[in-house]
C-alpha cells in the first residue's frame, strides 16, 4: 500500500504535468526570442521536474540527461519546454514503480523493549580547578582579531548603446538590457568624428558596445567601429542591423547580427555574447 509520503510524490507528479501543460504555449519560439517575462517561472517548474525525476531512480537517469543536455533549456523556448513536458511524461510508470517499491520496502514498527533497570549514579569527581594566572601573565597574551574578508570587486553592469537617432530598435535594445539586469548608457551619434571620443572619455569602466546601423547612418561608420575596437577590445562589439540594411563589414572585432522585424530574433544570442564577455545577466 503506498503510504502518505508516495503519494505526495505521485500528487506533485501529476502537479507538475498540468503545469506544463499551461507553460508550454508560453514560451517563445527560436526565430521570435525566448519568453523573458517568464523565465524564473519556467526554471522554477524545470528544476521541479529535475528533483522528481531524481527520485524515480537509475533507470531515469536517461530522461533527466536528455533534460539537462538541452543546449536552449536554460531559456524560456517553447521547444525546451515541450522536451520536459514530454520527458516527464514519459517517466510516470517510472515514479508510480518507485513510489510503490518504497512503500513496500519500508519496514514495520519496532517493538516496544522494556526499559533496563536504572542504574545508581556514582557520586561526582572533585573538581580540580586550573591554576589562576597572574595578572601580568593575562595582559601578554595577545588578543587575535578576526581579520574581515576582502569586499568583492565591483564588476560594471554598464554597457554603451550607440545609435543615430531614437528609434524602435533603440527602444527595443534598451528595455531588454534593463530586463536583464544591464545599464544601456545611450550615445547618439553625430556628424563630429570626434564626438564618440569625448562622450567615451566619461565612461573608462564599459568595455562592452552595441551599434546600432541603418541605411541612412553617415560617413563617420568605419571610422567608429574602428575607434570602438581600438577603445574596448575587439569581440565586445555586437554591429546590430536589419536584413535591409547591411552595414561595411571591414572592421575586424565586430560581431553582426541581423534582425527581420524585432530584436527578440536575436535575444538568447546577445545574452551568450555578454555572458562570454563576463557579465553577469538576470534572467
Amino acid at each position: 500500500m503506498i503510504d502518505y509520503m508516495e503519494q505526495q510524490l505521485l500528487s506533485r507528479f501529476q502537479e507538475l504535468i498540468q503545469q506544463g501543460e499551461k507553460l508550454v504555449p508560453e514560451g517563445g519560439l527560436e526565430f521570435s526570442g525566448y519568453n523573458a517575462k517568464m523565465q524564473s517561472q519556467y526554471l522554477l517548474w524545470r528544476k521541479n521536474c529535475l528533483d522528481v525525476l531524481s527520485k524515480a531512480g537509475d533507470k531515469a537517469t536517461p530522461l533527466r540527461e536528455k533534460i539537462t543536455k538541452d543546449e536552449n533549456g536554460a531559456y524560456f523556448y517553447q521547444n525546451s519546454a515541450q522536451l520536459i513536458l514530454d520527458t516527464i511524461r514519459q517517466s510516470q510508470p517510472m515514479i508510480e514503480a518507485a513510489a510503490k517499491k518504497s512503500a513496500a520496502s519500508a519496514p514495520a514498527p519496532a517493538k516496544t523493549a522494556a526499559a533496563p533497570p536504572k542504574a545508581t549514579t556514582p557520586a561526582p569527581a572533585p573538581k580540580h580547578e586550573a591554576p589562576k594566572q597572574s595578572q601580568s601573565q593575562s595582559m601578554a597574551q595577545p588578543v587575535t582579531q578576526p581579520t574581515a574578508p576582502p569586499a568583492p570587486a565591483s564588476v560594471s553592469k554598464q554597457v554603451f548603446v550607440l545609435s543615430s537617432s531614437e528609434t524602435e530598435l533603440q527602444s527595443q535594445l534598451t528595455g531588454f538590457l534593463k530586463e536583464i539586469n544591464i545599464e544601456p548608457i545611450v550615445f547618439k551619434r553625430s556628424a563630429a568624428a570626434d564626438a564618440i571620443v569625448t562622450f567615451f572619455e566619461q565612461y573608462p569602466t564599459v568595455k562592452f558596445a552595441y551599434y546600432l546601423f541603418s541605411a541612412d547612418d553617415n560617413h563617420n561608420v568605419m571610422f567608429e567601429l574602428g575607434y570602438l575596437v581600438g577603445r574596448i577590445g575587439p569581440n565586445r562589439i555586437v554591429c546590430i542591423h536589419k536584413k535591409e540594411d547591411t552595414p561595411p563589414k571591414g572592421v575586424p572585432g565586430i560581431a553582426y547580427k541581423e534582425i527581420v522585424v524585432k530584436l527578440e530574433e536575436i535575444s538568447f544570442g546577445l545574452i551568450k555574447d555578454l555572458k562570454a564577455a563576463g557579465f553577469s545577466v538576470s534572467i
